[in-house]
């Protein structure tokens, strides 16, 4: 029974580890972002003035192929 407690344990903690970069804020920007300023796999806000009333423009550096992804979010 203990050993089924302490594996459960892990099995939680593991998850939750792996959860914590989803998890994480954010960041707003002041200057336009570029792929040199954003670390791989990161995205950051940006008010470029081009997304709807409300919104706010997404940059995501994706890893995988090196590009700059912009999308459109609802601000808070």
């Amino acid at each position: 029974m203990r050993s089924i407690n302490l594996v459960t344990s892990i099995v939680v903690l593991s998850a939750f580890a792996s959860a914590l970069p989803a998890l994480a804020a954010i960041k707003t920007v002041t200057q336009r972002p570029t792929l040199q300023s954003i670390p791989a796999g990161h995205a950051v806000l940006f008010n470029d003035g081009q997304c709807p009333a409300g919104q706010i423009a997404k940059f995501v550096h994706k890893e995988k192929s090196g590009e700059l992804k912009k999308s459109c979010v609802h601000s808070n």
